[in-house]
């Protein structure tokens, strides 16, 4: 394969090679369906459990019930349509979330439920001020994404939560722990959520398995019925491969979440000094503010298209995105323009995710970048 820079982590990652060691094991002496009753598929089960179990642990979330699911996607989707939610209720949702989590809260008008946006501030939180007024007693559900996928934005999900529950104790609280999943910590305990959605492919783990971990006292239905898998709340043969992967992957990241936090962080700020300091400097502007996840900048070249520059860098070997893969093929930039972002920045908004196991020639990204910056701002496309 040719040469490329990959900084589009936030979409997905590589598996690890170790992986694939693991899973060649595994497919050959512990092929069998989980569910099944003879001793091999017992040793499959047993398995599978183990992984359910280790990822708890790494969670913080031992006391609670882990869902394997097939993505993300799907974990959120259980969220707004398997809770016992009925027509007059309110779901509050932040204006920095996730497709998935959008578009399914969405859908609950159709039931009678009202869904409400909470603001976000100009730095992609949620605007705690704005969230406290929007409490009230028909609040059934609130959802806040705990890192952005768009900008790095990290919610202070404890206080959200603890504010929630002060209100009221039975208003379920989900959070959205996809980008923040191996990257920062997350204790749910401490955290304090009702639901916590991760995903095995932003972890360098294989696509097709994520999870859902929920509170023991949280009533929920499945989406997929059948044979009864998963304690009767996801029907279809248990992925064991992918489950076991995920465990070793988010053993991985959580060992190594410290030091490769301190290496992406070198990352992003040598990254960006080059860019301030180059000629296309002046017409950078950061979207990110200080203080975000470092795996995930948005930033504008004003009077250069994002979309334009991003499919031009892509010809030179540095693949970077618009933002958000689930929200591509959109236009404009939903969390972008909640922030209070201008159009024009927008426009010329990419993101850059970074990854600690990818290998990045700074100087040489910097140099296709601003080559290209300079070309289209020139010409103004």
């Amino acid at each position: 394969m040719e040469k490329f820079y990959y900084l589009d982590s936030a979409a997905t990652t590589r598996v690890f090679d170790e992986e694939f060691d693991l899973m060649k094991l595994l497919n050959e002496n512990y092929f069998f369906n989980p569910s099944a009753q003879y001793k091999q598929a017992i040793s499959s089960k047993k398995i599978l459990d183990e992984a359910r179990e280790n990822i708890c642990s790494i969670l913080g979330g031992k006391d609670g019930n882990l869902l394997f699911t097939s993505s993300a996607t799907e974990s959120n989707n259980m969220v707004f349509n398997c809770l016992h939610l009925r027509a007059g209720q309110e779901v509050l949702i932040s204006a920095g979330e996730h497709p998935s989590v959008f578009a399914s809260s969405k859908l609950l008008e159709k039931k009678g439920i009202v869904v409400k946006l909470i603001p976000i501030d100009k730095t992609g939180k949620v605007d705690e001020g704005k969230f406290v007024s929007m409490l009230n007693e028909k609040v059934a559900l609130v959802s806040f994404i705990h890192v952005s996928n768009e900008t790095g934005a990290i919610n202070d999900i404890k206080k959200l939560t603890s504010i929630v529950k002060s209100f009221n104790k039975n208003i379920i609280v989900h959070s959205d722990g996809v980008q923040a999943f191996g990257k920062i910590k997350v204790n749910l305990r401490d955290l304090g959520v009702d639901l916590y959605t991760i995903s095995a492919h932003k972890i360098y783990a294989p696509r097709g398995i994520a999870a859902l971990w929920f509170r023991k006292n949280v009533v929920i239905d499945p989406l997929l019925v059948g044979g009864g898998q998963e304690n009767g709340l996801r029907s279809s043969t248990e992925n064991m491969l992918g489950a076991a992967s995920f465990s070793f992957a988010a053993t991985k990241l959580d060992a190594e979440r410290e030091k490769n936090f301190e290496l992406v962080t070198n990352l992003k700020n040598e990254f960006l000094r080059k860019l301030f300091e180059s000629d296309a400097g002046k017409f950078l502007k950061l979207n990110s503010v200080d203080g975000n996840s470092p795996y995930i900048i948005s930033l504008s070249f004003l009077g250069v298209k994002g979309e334009v520059l991003a499919h031009a860098l892509e010809l030179d070997g540095v693949l970077i995105s618009t933002g958000s893969a689930c929200s591509a093929k959109k236009a404009g930039n939903r969390v972008l323009e909640a922030m209070g972002i201008d159009s024009t920045q927008i426009i010329g908004s990419v993101r850059i995710s970074f990854s600690a196991y990818e290998n990045y020639d700074l100087n040489e990204i910097v140099e296709i970048i601003v080559k290209n910056v300079l070309r289209f701002e020139k010409n103004n496309l």
